[in-house]
Order: structure tokens, then sequence, then C-alpha cells
């Protein structure tokens, strides 16, 4: 008797604290948000960002000419410019080639200069100069130029083979050669100066052709399309505005550009401190054209583990955290906590295998032969190999266990929700450990299979899912065949970035985005010569895919008709399938997790954020 009445006083105070735990946890400051995430940005420069964690402090600090409107991806409300242009307003004109944007009047950027259509201008010049390899300026380009970036509009003006080859020793960070010097002026003269024209208070864009994705590309939520102060710019080091010495601020590393760790936007927040993977915080802009905020100040904790996550959101020191989908059942029934799931995403993440590696000094493909102890440069050029690997990955079993059932498989890079979609189940790879074998029975001649292979494969620290995936590619890999030993790496993710930038990384797992809803903003971005991925996976497959990828995607850009723009886009998911190019892991199902005293969430699939993106404009707590 004595024994139970002991228990159930135990029971009774661990019911007590538990209680006290959740129904005590409350705000600690109602104007302050804390956000712990993981991932933190690699840069505040809108021209250099194309991370998600990097554009979505973009997103709150900076404005851009027009915004999507609410949870819409297809329409549009005016920001900067006072109109979106449509061809019924006379504000798009000449059959698409001409977009024009009258600008708002009296908008302050951060530092209480006022926004003038010149801003404008030398906002989208500047980002075309810029140009950084690997960036997002790619965007523009197209629309602008019809091209894919300046250095291939510097070798046609010059007529040299490679863009070093304009520079003393090669360098292009270096002096450039004397005699290409009035060349390369009219590069800007010719070229980026005629894109955007200002007529008093309007900015004119004048395309090089019809681009429908052209409003998409400009709004709100990507980074690229963001309007920076030119004073401020160029009192911070950068480009003066001038034709001559724009080569100087072409392509910089990330820590030397002038606004790597500054910003001065127009956002409804201003950055005011920023410690990299650690914190960043965010206060509110009183002077905002659409009036302040009603948050006072928004914080990022960039925090990898899970439990200190977990346990900040559960006594209430955290408003939103995010939750990887294995520990979603952990969240759903926490006393005082909002989950919203089933939201479609328009976002993918996929492991991807270059041809071609970087050797030079390159740890992670071991001896850099195959002798058992690494790989050559050259080992995923064999399909038997990008054929092995992709048998080798349990899909389902991924989708179930890792993810819960919170995504879904595609076949290529073209996701569910865009046209050119296609549910095709033989372009899908089924898991086989017997096919897999076969596979890498074949491949090098025999060679793989006697000798084995070791090396590294990557995903970026604090991501819980894509060290899964490594994990399981390892697992199975040493099944089929104990010498094939291969060893998952969790690297931060600027780092993870710039490895991949350098074409180093053997097998690499990462996602993207949308940065607007349309296929030619995912199947060139995997598939083509100039892909922000597939450029990277050596020069390989970069003589491949001019050959066999980029004819597509340019005839796919040019369709007006959906019924023929769907079956180009066909043939590309059946080159991706039969070339083993990469695996499609899946596209993710979202969802979002804060505390029930946040208010004012909306989403939308194209906002930056990490699994769903906020606008913290619009949220506020009780």
């Amino acid at each position: 008797m004595r024994r139970n009445f002991c228990i159930v006083v135990t029971l009774l105070a661990v019911a007590i604290i538990f209680s006290t735990l959740s129904f005590a946890a409350q705000s600690k400051d109602p104007e302050t948000l804390i956000y712990a995430t993981i991932g933190g940005p690699e840069t505040m420069d809108p021209h250099w960002s194309y991370d998600t964690a990097s554009g979505e402090i973009i997103f709150h600090t900076y404005d851009n000419l027009i915004a999507y409107k609410g949870e819409s991806t297809s329409e549009f409300e005016p920001m900067l410019a006072t109109e979106v242009p449509s061809a019924a307003s006379g504000l798009i004109k000449d059959d698409g080639l001409t977009y024009i944007f009258p600008i708002r009047e009296g908008v302050k950027f951060h530092n209480g200069a006022v926004l003038t259509p010149e801003d404008v201008a030398y906002s989208v010049k500047r980002g075309l100069i810029f140009d950084r390899a690997g960036g997002p300026m790619w965007m523009m380009f197209e629309p602008l130029l019809g091209t894919h970036s300046i250095e291939e509009i510097a070798l046609e003006v010059t007529g040299v083979e490679n863009y070093s080859d304009l520079f003393e020793g090669g360098d292009p960070r270096g002096e450039l050669k004397a005699q290409y010097k009035d060349a390369m002026i009219k590069v800007y003269t010719n070229y980026i100066d005629k894109t955007v024209t200002v007529e008093g208070n309007k900015v004119i864009f004048h395309l090089a052709q019809p681009y429908g994705p052209f409003l998409n590309i400009l709004a709100h939520c990507g980074s690229w399309g963001a309007i920076l102060n030119k004073d401020w710019c160029i009192a911070q080091g950068d480009w003066d505005g001038k034709a001559d010495g724009w080569w100087k601020y072409h392509d910089p590393e990330n820590e030397n550009d002038p606004l790597y760790a500054v910003e001065n936007g127009t956002g409804p927040f201003v950055l005011k401190k920023w410690v990299p993977e650690e914190i960043l915080i965010l206060e509110r802009f009183n002077e905002y054209w659409k009036g302040p905020a009603k948050l006072k100040s928004v914080q990022y904790y960039y925090i990898n583990e899970w439990t200190t996550r977990k346990l900040m959101l559960q006594t209430g020191d955290a408003d939103m955290i995010y939750v990887p989908v294995q520990y979603l059942k952990e969240v759903e029934d926490m006393p005082g906590v909002r989950v919203v799931k089933n939201l479609p995403t328009l976002s993918n993440t996929v492991s991807m295998f270059p041809w071609t590696i970087n050797a030079e000094g390159n740890s992670y493909i071991g001896s850099g032969k195959l002798d058992g102890k690494g790989i050559p440069p050259d080992f995923f050029s064999d399909i038997h190999v990008r054929k092995g690997f992709s048998y080798l990955f349990p899909y389902e079993i991924f989708i179930d266990k890792i993810m819960h059932g919170n995504a879904t498989r595609v076949p290529s890079p073209i996701i569910r929700g865009l046209l050119g979609f296609v549910d095709d189940p033989s372009l899908y790879y089924e898991f086989s450990l017997l096919k897999a074998a076969e596979e890498f029975r074949q491949a090098w001649n025999g060679e793989l299979w006697e000798k084995g292979c070791e090396f590294n494969i990557f995903y970026n620290e604090g991501n819980d899912v894509r060290k899964a995936a490594c994990d399981m590619l390892s697992t199975y890999a040493a099944m089929i065949n104990p010498k094939f030993k291969i060893t998952p790496v969790g690297v931060q993710w600027s780092s993870y970035l710039k490895a991949f930038l350098t074409e180093k990384l053997p097998i690499f797992t990462i996602g993207w985005l949308a940065d607007y809803p349309d296929p030619h903003n995912f199947a060139p971005v995997y598939m083509g010569s100039k892909g922000d991925y597939s450029a990277y996976f050596g020069e390989a497959y970069r003589e491949f895919a001019r050959e066999n990828v980029d004819p597509l995607l340019e005839k796919g850009l040019k369709e007006n008709d959906p019924k023929k723009r769907e079956a180009i886009y066909r043939e590309l998911a059946q080159i991706a399938h039969d070339q083993a190019i990469s695996l499609y892991l899946y596209q993710p199902i979202g969802h979002h997790v804060e505390r029930d005293w946040v208010k004012g969430w909306y989403y939308n699939p194209i906002m930056p954020g990490e699994p769903a993106g906020a606008d913290f404009y619009n949220i506020y707590k009780e």
C-alpha cells in the first residue's frame, strides 16, 4: 500500500513538472522573435547570394521592384515600382522586349538616402558586372543579353579563347593586358549599359528576347533583383558606375566583396549583428515606406544540434525552429506549439556525380587512382558507375523511414507543380542491390569490382536528412562489396559551397528552391553545361551537355506552345534517366513549426526559408 502511494506521488510530481514546462512557457519578449535554425548565410550581398540562408536575410532587408501577392506564385503587386508592368497598361511594349517601371518616390534606404531611378539602374548593371562564378546573375543575362555571363560577352568582343587570357599572368583578378582595354570598355558601353535606361521617374528594361518568366525573375524573393543604393555602394569600395575598370569588380572572392558583411536596403529590417554560423540579429527599420513592422527585432540562432532547438521551442526560448522531418512527431503534440503540415513545395534534393573531379590537392578522392585506396578523377564518367549508384539508393525506404512520408519521388530535375513534370514509371530507378552489383561489375572493365574504391561523400553539417542519405549509400555500397569504402562527411555550409565550386567533391547532396516557378529554372540548373550545379560536374560532362542538353534547353525556353514545351522537357527527363546524371532523391512536402503566440505567418513556396519561409514584416506576437 505504501509502495503504491509512493508511485502515485512520484507520478503526480512528474506530471506537475511537465505541466509547468508546458503551460508556464510564454513569450520572453512580445516584440522580439527568436528563430533557431541551421546553416547560416554565406553573404549579405544580393548579387552573391544564391543560397537559401543568405536569401532569407536579404528578403527582410532589401526590396525589389515588384513582389508576389500573398501566397500566389503567379500574381504580382507593386513594391519599389508603383505598377506591375503589363501589355494592357502599356508598360510592356515591343512584343515583350521593353518593360517600363515607374519608381516609387520618397522611399528611404537604411542609411537615410532616398531611392532614385538611378539606384535601380545601377543595381541591375552592378549585378551584371559582378556576375560571380556559380551565382544567380545568369537569370538576368538570359533575358537582357541573350547570353549566360559577362565573360561570354568579353570573349566575343576581345576574340580571346579564355577569359583569363585577358589578364597578366592569366589571373582574372590581376592587371588587364593593355591591348584589351578598349574592347573591355565596349563590353560595358555596347552591352551592359544598354540593358537598363532611365527616363524621368521611369526605369526601362530592354530585353534581347521575349522572356515569359521575366517578372518572376525581378520579383521579391529573388535577391538578384534587390535594389541597392548607388552612392553607398561606391562609398564601400564597390563599382563606381563607370565603363573603365568594371572588370576589377567582376567575380570577387566572397570575403573580399565590399558588400560581404554589410547591408543598406530599403526593407523593413536592418542588419545589426552577424556572427557567421552563430547568431544574426535584425532590427526594425522605423522609416520603412509601408510603415514599421510590428516586431522590433528578429534574432536567428544557428544551432545544428536538434535537442537544443527542441528544448528552446518547448521552453519558449524560441518562437520558431527548424524541424527536420524525422523529428516532426516530437513537436506535433507539444503544448503551445503550432505545426502546419502538407505544404506543397517547389524544391528538390539531389545527389550529384561530377564526371571529372578536380584532383589538385584533393584528399577527398584518396589516392586518386583505381587501386582500392581512392578513385580516379574521372571515376563517374563511366555510366556503369552512375547507374550502379542509381540502383543502390533505397528511395521508398528513405521517404518512409527518414522523411516519414513527407516527400515524394521525382524522376528528373523537373518537379511536381511545374510544366513538363512526368510521372512515368519507366523513368524511375528501382532500389535493387542485384542490379547495382551488375552495373558495378561492368564499370571500368571490371577493375572497380575487383579492386574496390575509397572516397568521401558529402552533406552540409546539421542536415540530418542529407546525412541519412549519404549513410545509406555508404552502407549499401559496403554491403554489395566490402571493398567499397565510402565515408560520409559533414561540412559547414559556407565551406561546403566553396568545395563544390572548386569541383573537388566526388558525390555531393544539395537542394534547390525555385527561383521562379518554371521548368527552365530546374532543368538547366541540374543538366545544362552552364547550370548552377551541372557546370561543376567537370569538362567531360560540360562537353556532353553542350551537345545533348543545351539545344533542348534553349528550345524549351523559346517555345510558347505549352504542349510542345512539355514534350521538350519530357525528352530532357529521358536523358536524365538514360545517362543516370544524378540521384533525384525526393521532392519534400513542407511543414512549419511555431509557438501558438506567433501570428501573421503565411506560406508561399517561392519564399526563401527552411523548410518554409516567413515574412517577418507581417508577423507579430500575442
